[in-house]
């Protein structure tokens, strides 16, 4: 049973790491690995300067985070806003080619 879990934990390692990766906490969770291995001694004795490197670490990454959001986000509203615009210039030219009398209405320029 043991090895059973044993073997499912280093299957689901992989995993794990890339999904942090993909979140852009590999820089703090490297930095946890080295100061609980190779830097144990210095961190025993800066706890508070460590663990406060490792806030801002994590933090630059939730910062990280929130600027691609409002970037997608913005993205997306300038796109609904582009959409709009053409949907008025379409309603426009109908119009004008509904008191011109014509039934062809002139479609150039409003789709990229």
């Amino acid at each position: 049973m043991t090895l059973f879990i044993f073997g499912f934990g280093l299957m689901l390692l992989p995993i794990l790491f890339r999904l942090a990766l993909k979140l852009r906490l590999g820089i703090p969770i490297l930095y946890t690995l080295l100061m609980l291995t190779v830097f144990h001694g210095w961190y025993q004795a800066h706890a508070a300067l460590a663990d406060g490197i490792f806030f801002a670490l994590v933090g630059v990454a939730a910062l990280s985070w929130l600027v691609t959001l409002l970037r997608r986000l913005w993205g997306l509203l300038e796109d609904w806003r582009e959409e709009r615009t053409m949907a008025e210039l379409l309603a426009y030219r109908v119009r004008q080619a509904r008191a011109a009398g014509e039934y062809a209405i002139d479609t150039q320029g409003l789709w990229r």
